[in-house]
């Protein structure tokens, strides 16, 4: 084989590994998935197949992880598949929604005076009923090997809410873990102790919270995965005296002489200075 084919073959091979490396580098772990439904709904609906687009938009509403952008699309066809077949109720609520997710959503000048009505029927719900929104502040300085407790208000008066959620990782990390609560008008979701390590040098923690419904769809977030919120972990305290480290009591607690157990009592006097005396047997050891 001549060698400038060799050399074509090598650097495909190497533009192919960039590329997976560059896909893996920016897998965080907390992307939504692209709606594979919405487009053929889209289809069926330029056709006039109604009936066969609200079943594909019910679909779409179930896949699982949906990204807020492609929700927001599905409700505002749901909406408009709706109201051409009469179903004003459903058409209002998917327009409820759909304003829920995309507040400054405008009605194209040619929508037929149907589909126009019924969104003009959400339109006029005040906004308090239909809104969508977290409510948080970040903590300013956390403690390592301690929970950190991240309240949440979630107004949420259409009831999309199923779960919160939590993404976070350490500055530095590019992958997010993350913690979860039911939805509540006031929720709690936890970090566990174990993912905040101690450091005597502190760390920063990048966060946010996701709202979503009940397949994992996004419907809201306070900060995102490419501009997380943040909060610092203080620096460990790394100073201890021998009677501060667990290795030492747990030697201290019982000793074991000639088969025969005694129980040691330790004092501290001045300094570093380390005092045992045995209780049983008037049998004492002092340092």
């Amino acid at each position: 084989m001549p060698k400038h084919v060799h050399r074509i073959a090598f650097f495909t091979a190497v533009f192919a590994l960039g590329l997976v490396d560059v896909a893996q580098a920016q897998n965080t772990g907390a992307e939504c998935r692209s709606n594979p439904h919405l487009s053929r709904a889209k289809d069926e609906y330029e056709r006039l197949e109604f009936d066969r687009a609200a079943k594909t938009l019910q679909r779409a509403i179930e896949f699982s992880k949906n990204c807020r952008w492609d929700l927001a699309e599905v409700y505002r066809l749901k909406a408009f598949v709706d109201a051409v077949n009469a179903e004003r109720e459903r058409c209002q609520r998917a327009f409820e929604i759909l304003l829920a997710l995309d507040p400054e959503y405008t009605m194209p000048a040619d929508v037929p005076q149907k589909i126009r009505a019924c969104f003009e029927d959400a339109r006029n719900v005040p906004a308090e009923r239909r809104e969508l929104k977290l409510v948080h502040t970040s903590p300013t300085e956390v403690q390592p090997n301690a929970p950190v407790s991240l309240p949440v208000k979630v107004v949420d008066p259409l009831r999309l809410v199923d779960q919160v959620q939590v993404y976070f990782r350490r500055e530095g990390v590019k992958i997010y873990t993350v913690v979860t609560a039911r939805a509540d008008e006031n929720v709690s979701v936890v970090i566990p102790a174990l993912s905040i390590p101690p450091d005597e040098k502190g760390y920063g923690m990048e966060y946010f919270i996701r709202a979503v419904d009940r397949w994992e769809g996004t419907l809201e977030e306070d900060g995102n995965p490419k501009k997380p919120l943040r909060f610092q972990v203080a620096k460990a305290n790394t100073d201890s005296s021998i009677v501060e480290t667990w290795w030492f009591w747990t030697g201290v607690g019982v000793v074991v002489v000639g088969g025969v157990a005694l129980a040691l009592l330790a004092t501290q006097g001045g300094g570093d200075e380390v005092s045992l005396r045995v209780i049983d047997g008037g049998v004492a050891g002092g340092g």
